[in-house]
């Protein structure tokens, strides 16, 4: 689809976008976390056991960073899963928009085109002599 500003769209473009993007989100994010994070919840986290106060809260604060990290890439993961959602809704309405277009330009040409017909045909209608 394009305008007289050359911006185009091909829905089907938008379409592989988007189940790249679930595709990369899914084998890659999704599934790294998922390792990651079993990788780690297995594991005890090094200087917990400690004595020392100081070693055993950098040891506290590494592991809440780390579910801040576990949960923003949950963020980003379902973010990424509503793009992908949007650019399959995007290329369908792109891709109707362009089915309307077409009935809309078919009607009109049909219209312009029986009125073209009617006035090439047309007859005085007291005379029967064409107009």
């Amino acid at each position: 689809m394009g305008d007289q500003h050359g911006f185009a769209v091909d829905p089907r473009a938008v379409h592989t976008f988007g189940l790249d993007f679930q595709h990369d989100l899914d084998v890659h994010l999704s599934a790294e976390k998922v390792d990651t994070l079993h990788l780690f919840s297995g594991a005890a986290i090094f200087g917990a056991r400690t004595a020392s106060p100081e070693v055993h809260k950098a040891a506290s604060d590494y592991s809440a960073k780390l579910i801040e990290l576990f949960d923003v890439i949950d963020a980003m993961i379902l973010e990424g899963a509503a793009m992908a959602r949007a650019a399959h809704a995007i290329a369908e309405a792109y891709a109707e928009a362009d089915a309307v277009s077409g009935v809309d330009v078919g009607d009109a040409v049909g219209s312009a085109r029986t009125g073209f017909d009617a006035d090439r045909y047309a007859v005085d209608p007291r005379t029967g002599r064409p107009i």
